[in-house]
């Protein structure tokens, strides 16, 4: 799979079959499968062959919309074509987008809801969640979300180190009873999905991660999800711009970069296209869906125009290589990063 840390490290063919690599391949030739993965990547990007699970590319992202807001901005995003509405059950709002997917015109097929099992935090006393609790908390989202089975459940983070083995047998278990139909994780690193590999169970469909030019996917868990065909969604891919959640205590930028210059102005010129257009489009031609949020009208269109325009290969490098020597996580409190999880 080729990653933005690949395009950050590597000048030349690694060998080793990514998809969509930019460079000509170095040992395709009588190698069946890495030819095939060249004449994929020279067709499209690679998530035409890595998303299996028919996840929409754009999707509305709902963290910090509250539960009074969320039915119109969501009733908006869907009748302006979104496709796919991500929530979670720490975000509250679940209610709120069930109201709106009750009352759509547009076909139940026709939506791809995610959301997330929370599975606790360190310093709480609430205890981390158990087998029992995983079951309970899908079926209070499923009531909330209104719905009967929920295209893609996630276990939002790592955190519960001791309970992790035993919440993910519980999303198997949901998947078997048919309240789900794909079963994934978030903010999860090598070591983390190794756990389940280990134990020989059924692997994660996907891994929806801090996603931007600031905090790229890293080489040894890329190349690890795209060996067992774990599909990488993006978060926080709007990160960089200044104004990015402003005011909230979920963001952990720097100073200078809440207030300094929009970044990759100047790339977006020349494509006639804004900033947070040009980042998403970025992602996507990495093969990540991407879940940007908005609650203005006009902002939720243009995260959702993204078809006019081709982002070159060159710079789709240069965006990439930005803050090569700067790699941070933006969308969690301070330097806290939720994939460096023990």
């Amino acid at each position: 799979m080729l990653t933005s840390q690949f395009l950050i490290d590597e000048k030349v063919c690694c060998g080793r079959g990514c998809r969509m690599c930019p460079y000509e391949p170095k040992h395709v030739k009588g190698n069946t499968e890495l030819q095939k993965r060249w004449d994929i990547s020279q067709k499209s990007s690679y998530n035409v062959a890595m998303n299996k699970i028919g996840i929409p590319m754009i999707g509305l992202g709902t963290w910090l919309i509250p539960n009074d807001e969320v039915e119109q901005i969501s009733t908006s995003a869907l009748d302006l074509g979104y496709q796919h509405i991500d929530t979670a059950q720490v975000y509250r709002n679940e209610e709120g987008i069930g109201k709106a997917l009750a009352a759509s015109s547009t076909p139940r097929d026709k939506i791809f809801i995610t959301t997330k099992m929370w599975p606790g935090m360190f310093g709480q006393e609430e205890p981390f969640q158990n087998f029992k609790g995983a079951i309970s908390a899908c079926n209070d989202s499923l009531k909330l979300l209104q719905l009967d089975e929920i295209d893609l459940y996630l276990i939002h983070n790592p955190f519960a180190k001791e309970n992790r083995l035993e919440q993910w047998e519980a999303m198997i278990e949901l998947k078997k009873q048919g309240k789900v139909k794909n079963i994934g994780v978030s903010n999860y690193n090598v070591k983390h999905i190794q756990e389940i590999e280990t134990a020989g169970l059924e692997m994660p469909s996907t891994n929806q991660i801090e996603i931007h030019p600031w905090h790229v996917v890293r080489t040894e868990l890329a190349q690890y999800m795209d060996k067992h065909e774990i599909l990488p969604i993006a978060y926080s891919t709007l990160a960089p711009i200044p104004n990015w959640r402003e005011g909230s205590q979920w963001n952990g930028k720097p100073e200078d970069m809440k207030s300094g210059a929009i970044p990759c102005q100047n790339i977006a010129d020349q494509y006639g296209v804004t900033v947070p257009q040009l980042f998403l489009k970025w992602a996507i031609q990495l093969g990540y869906p991407v879940l940007p949020k908005s609650v203005h009208l006009n902002r939720l269109k243009e995260n959702l125009e993204l078809d006019h325009f081709t982002i070159s290969r060159d710079d789709v490098k240069v965006i990439s290589k930005i803050a090569k020597d700067n790699q941070k996580c933006l969308a969690w409190s301070g330097d806290f990063d939720p994939i460096d999880v023990d």
